[in-house]
Formats: structure tokens, sequence, C-alpha cells
């Protein structure tokens, strides 16, 4: 289909031909005749790069033109989030509003109302739907990106209940590139099923080993022994690669190794580039061995990295700078980076079950970023049979159908917020209500089996009432409760609440760090750190020494909680530790913990500390506990002594900057509106650019000559700016 064949608004063919594209792909095409555009839910599933995305644009951007409202965009990663709405607002010069939404569940974000497409994480819009802002009623249009992930155990749950909350109030549309039974999805959904195989690039999949490269067509190719010998071969074509392995250790070890032997052909220009790129990269144990591989034009790429080495990354892959990442599956998860070849090095990891195969929609989907439109014909997926019999790799990964979606529904920790949430957020006023609502969810079409779902709900139910977080009336009507509204707001498990509202009697008597770092630790919305073996002891020492100040007894060595308990402790000590202003670096390497991890925690432990001040404000709080909670939730934001906390609320002013500060003598704002410009710029990290946002915070007047020599000075070094600082 022609792109002026489209039955769109000729400002959408306008911007489409602006893209360079004349022609749609053949199942972008099918998808838009299927009666989207009229309107009908639509499941696409079709390959990475087939072009989904420019899909979902035209059917928001054509619904928005014709009928108002709004386009709600559902991504599984900030990251991604962050990417799409880079990329939406292109759309902008015909009017449409993009806004983009991650963070902060305990917001009705009314500002949204003045968009038209908004970006946002699944977990962000279900805590969207619990406070009910206005402009909820005006999406018209959801889109869910990568809907395979309604099988995924820790987030399908939330992605299944919003499709199921926006089934017959707005049309779905759901995307994904792997789905093993799209037709029963599409069945639940009332939607349209495209599914195709066609991609703009060709893929051709094969096994290497021992250098043997079998293709799944029956040719053969030879290569050195070693599966390296893939990636530099890649390079070598002008080409790029992704090499996807299990754990961290094995990303960061292969990206150092093959650094070693893409060095050798990367050209003079790019070496001085990467050098270049590697001094934007702040000192840590990570970013260490990250230097040393981007010296060489390789990168390795996960959770543990912080969003801006990510970022970074990410960046130089597509400007073609980074020859290879080697990654963890998790780069696989939507982010848009493409290689010519993708190499699969590992296709079992370690779980609490031991070593598992991963599931071939996984492999399926790190396969699929082989080949970049516009630049490959062919892409190349290669798994890598190390031990494993190649004719069983590929008969299971390659000629093989991905796994069958099922819901996770049955996981009790989102099960339990999620029936609390329809009792407290959306009007459910009984338990045949209840049962009605979950009769319409993924869960109860694919069983097919009310009693069991009956029973679960009954459990939960039990467990809300005995709790104090509903109430039922003599007629069994449900009564929603403060601790089950503000539970649901705040958008942490119940049992997370039960374990806050348990603890307050003792917390109220001794109220400290430790312990109520422990205490968010032991709960199930926190990532706890695990204790290893030759660290269990230091943490059971330090447990004994700091009894006191748990509002927990500490479990027995046979006690199954016991080793978790160990690293709830770690966890509480790091969190003790960046409040007491311990550097980063000293963090990471104390805790062999990686940036990634450490942001991770101290991103949770700050949303479960507003979440333990709220709901102690419920309950008779005393005011001297309610300050103290609320000094050191503003500690654990900014990872400073108490002594600090008036300086971090400055712009600009971090943990580093507020303490050389206050060293140099700057304790106040008072101090602060009193100094003289040039001792100010003596404190090391303060420019001058620091120095006017600070005055202009304060509403002090920079002094004239400063602005002046400033000016004249156009602050080069050695100018009239740098003598009047003298």
């Amino acid at each position: 289909m022609k792109v002026d064949e489209l039955p769109v608004d000729e400002r959408i063919k306008k911007i489409i031909h602006d893209r360079g594209i004349e022609e749609l792909y053949p199942p972008q095409a099918e998808a838009l005749k299927s009666g989207v555009l009229e309107g009908k839910n639509l499941v696409l599933a079709i390959p990475t790069a087939s072009g989904k995305t420019l899909v979902s644009e035209i059917i928001m951007v054509n619904k928005l033109l014709k009928e108002g409202g709004k386009a709600v965009y559902l991504v599984p990663l900030k990251a991604l989030a962050e990417e799409k709405y880079r990329e939406f607002r292109e759309w902008e010069s015909l009017g449409v509003r993009v806004a983009v939404t991650t963070g902060d569940y305990d917001s009705t974000d009314e500002w949204l109302g003045k968009y038209d497409i908004i970006v946002a994480t699944a977990e962000k819009f279900d805590s969207l739907l619990r406070h009910s802002p206005r402009w909820i009623k005006e999406v018209k249009l959801v889109v869910a990106d990568e809907v395979h992930l309604i099988g995924s155990y820790d987030r399908g749950a939330t992605l299944e209940m919003i499709l199921s909350h926006m089934l017959g109030r707005a049309q779905i549309l759901a995307l994904s590139a792997t789905i093993g039974n799209a037709e029963e999805l599409a069945e639940w959904l009332d939607a349209e099923l495209i599914v195709s195989d066609w991609r703009p690039v060709e893929l051709r999949k094969g096994v290497f080993h021992l250098g043997t490269l079998f293709w799944e067509d029956g040719k053969i190719d030879r290569y050195p022994e070693n599966w390296e010998s893939l990636a530099v071969d890649a390079v070598k074509r002008g080409k790029q690669a992704l090499v996807f392995v299990s754990t961290r250790q094995s990303a960061e070890k292969e990206a150092v190794s093959l650094s070693s032997k893409i060095s050798r052909l990367l050209t003079k220009p790019e070496a001085r580039e990467l050098e270049q790129l590697t001094s934007q990269i702040e000192d840590n144990p990570t970013t260490e061995k990250l230097k040393m591989a981007l010296k060489g034009g390789v990168a390795f790429h996960h959770a543990g990295l912080g969003r801006a080495e990510r970022t970074l990354i990410e960046d130089a892959f597509r400007e073609g700078l980074i020859k290879v990442i080697t990654a963890t599956p998790t780069l696989s998860a939507g982010m848009n980076l493409p290689a010519f070849r993708v190499i699969i090095r590992d296709t079992r990891r370690y779980t609490d079950f031991g070593w598992t195969d991963i599931p071939v929609l996984e492999i399926q989907q790190m396969m699929g970023r082989a080949g970049r439109p516009k630049y490959d014909k062919v892409g190349e997926a290669i798994i890598v049979a190390r031990t494993e019999d190649p004719k069983g790799l590929l008969g299971k990964y390659i000629h093989g159908k991905p796994e069958k979606l099922f819901s996770m529904l049955a996981n009790e920790q989102a099960f339990r917020g999620q029936v609390l949430a329809l009792i407290t957020n959306f009007g459910v006023s009984n338990f045949r209500e209840l049962i009605g609502f979950l009769e319409r969810t993924f869960y109860a079409h694919q069983r097919k089996d009310t009693a069991s779902l009956e029973y679960k709900a009954k459990d939960i139910v039990y467990f809300l009432i005995e709790n104090e977080f509903i109430d039922v009336d003599l007629e069994n009507n449900f009564i929603p409760l403060p601790l089950g509204k503000r539970t649901s707001q705040l958008y942490i498990d119940p049992l997370t609440a039960k374990k806050f509202k348990d603890a307050f009697p003792a917390l109220e008597k001794n109220p400290n760090p430790f312990g109520i770092f422990q205490l968010m630790a032991s709960t199930p919305d926190m990532a706890t750190l695990n204790a290893s073996r030759r660290e269990m002891e230091d943490y059971l020492d330090l447990a004994y020494e700091l009894e006191g100040n748990l509002y927990i007894s500490i479990p027995d060595y046979e006690d199954p909680r016991f080793q978790g308990f160990l690293g709830q402790v770690k966890t509480a000590k790091v969190l003790l530790d960046w409040i007491n202003e311990v550097p980063e670096v000293r963090i990471y390497e104390t805790y062999n913990i990686d940036p990634g991890d450490l942001y991770r925690i101290l991103e949770l432990a700050d949303w479960l500390m507003y979440s333990l001040v709220e709901l102690y404000r419920l309950f008779e709080p005393k005011e001297d506990v309610l300050n103290y909670l609320r000094s050191l939730h503003l500690r654990l934001r900014h990872g400073v002594r108490e002594e600090l906390l008036e300086l971090v609320t400055l712009p600009n002013i971090g943990r580093k900057r507020a303490r050389a500060l206050y060293n140099a003598g700057f304790r106040t704002r008072e101090d602060i509106m009193r100094a003289k410009v040039k001792d100010l710029l003596e404190v090391e990290g303060i420019g001058i650019k620091i120095v006017e946002g600070l005055f202009k915070h304060l509403g002090v007047e920079m002094p004239g000559e400063v602005r002046e020599a400033e000016k004249k000075d156009g602050r080069k070094k050695g100018g009239t700016l740098d003598e009047f600082l003298k």
C-alpha cells in the first residue's frame, strides 16, 4: 500500500513522506486495513523492525485528529518511555501534544490533562487509574507495546488489569514481536489479529559449534573455533554485533576480552572519539572495566550500569562508534538497538530453581534484533552451542514456536494489590461484583475456571478484612477503610502496609534509621540484596550489635527466613552508609554492587519511606516521631547527614557540593546570601553557573562587576572574569 492511499488525514501522510517513506510494509498495510482505523481493537504480532511503531503512530494521530480525546502508549521500561516520547514529539507540528510520565505513584498528574499522547510505564498508568484524574475519562485508545509481557511473573498482572479496566472503555492496540498464543489473546480482547513473519531485512538463523556454523537452510560456514571470531568477523565486514550472555559478570568479561581483538580494526579517528567517550564516564569499579572495553570499540550493557552510562552506550552504538555490545537479555526488551549480527552465547541461566533453559520467546526476541533496516539486506542471528547439541538448539529455538502466554494474576502478591484496588479505588461494592470484574480478565478467559478464581479472591478478601484494609456491613457490602484506600493509592503491596502498621508501636518507642531501613528491606516491595556465605557472619554480628534498634526478633539459623534476614541487614547497612555520606565508590566496593543496583535500592527506599510516613499519619501520629520520619526521608533522598538538609534543598546542590559548602563555612541559606562570589567559587564543585543559580533562587542580585567581567570575558580562561575572581 502506498502512503498516499491511506484513508487518513493528509497532514499525517505528509509527515510520513517527510521521513522518506513512500510505501508501507505488507504487515503494516494489512494492519491498517483491518478496521483498526474505524475503531476496532487489534493484536499486531509481527517481527522486530517490521514497523509496529509507525502503525501505532498512524492509528493514534488519526484518532486524535478525528475524535479528540487522548491516547495512552504503554511501555515496560522507563528508558523505552523516553525513547518513544522523543519519537512521537514529531507529531507536535500537527498540534498533537506529547507527554511522558514514569515516576511518582502517589499523584493524579492532572497536568497530563493538557496532553494528547501520554507515554507511560504500565505501573505508572495503573497508579493513575487508581487516583482517577479527571482526564482519564478522555482516553480513547490504549496501545500496549511488548504485550507479551502479560506473561511476565512480576509485571504481567499489572498490564492484564489495565487492559481489563480499559476493555470497552477505549480502543485497544496490542503490539508484540512474539506471541505463542496470539489467537487466544485476540479473542480475549475482542480484537482483529494480524500475525506475520515478514521482515524488511531477511533473517538468517544458525547454530555455531566449535568453528562450524550450521545455517537453518542446511548450509555450513567455517570459522576459528572460538565464538568471538563471529563478532570480529562482523566488524571486519564494517558491521556491528550484539552478543547476549546470561550474567553481568559474563557481559563484562567478554566485552574486555573482545575489546583487545576489535581495537585492531578501529581507525585512528574512531580510537580518538572512543577515548573522548571514556573521559565522560565517572570512575567506579564497574565503569573501570567499561572504560577498558570502550577504548577497543566494545561495551557491555546490563542493569548494574547507571542510566547515564547506558544512554551513552546506546547512542554511541546507534552512531556506529561502538562496534560490539555484550549484554544481558534486558537489552532485548524493546530498546531500538538492531545490529547486523546477533550472537546468543548462552541459552541457559541460573534461577532460584537452578540452571534452566531460557524460554524460546526470549531467545526469539533477541534474534529479532538482527538486521538493520536501511543498512542491511540480511541480518544474522547465531546461537552458540558450547556443550549443547547443535541440532537440539536448532530444533528448539530456531524451528520451535514461542511458548504460550499465561496470565500472571495467579501471582499472589500482584493479585492482593489488585483486589484491594478494585474495592477501594474502582467502586467494587461486594464479592459478587468482585468476581464479576475478575471474570473479564485474561486469567478467567484462559482458565475458564470461576471456582479457583473465587477461592483465590476469597482468601485475599479475608486477609484484607482481618488486617483492617476493608470492612463489610450487615449486607456483606465492602467498606473501604482509610488504611486500604491509602495503601492502594501509594501503590504498595498490602503486606508491606501490614508490616509497617504492625511495627508502628515499636517504632514510636525507638525511631532509628537502622530499624526503619531493615523494616523497609523486609517488605515484598523492596529489592533486597543477597548476603553471600562469606558475608553472613559479619551481618549476623552487625544485627546482634544493633539488636536493640530492630523492630523484630533475629531469626534462628534453622529458620527459613534467616538468610533473607541477613540480606535485609545488608540492604539496611547500605542505606545507613548512604545517609552518612559514605562516597558511592566506597559503597560499590564494600558491598560488591553496581551503580544501577544502588540507584534501584535508593529509588525503592525513597518510595517506601514516603509510604511509611503517609501510613503513619493515619494512626494518631506523635508529632516528634512524624518529624523524625520526614527528616529521615529527606536524608535518604539526598544521601546526607542531618546538618546538610537545608543546603541540599538549594538548586544544583547535591550531597558532595553541600558537604563542600558546609565545610567551607557556608552552612545556611543566609550564609550563602551574604557570601562574596569569589569566596563561593573557591569551594570545590562550585562554578559561576552554580552561583548564578543559587543567587537567583535566593533572590540575591549578582554583583554588577561580575556580570560585566563575564560578558567581556566570554568565559575564556585567563580573561577578564578570571582576573576579577582572583
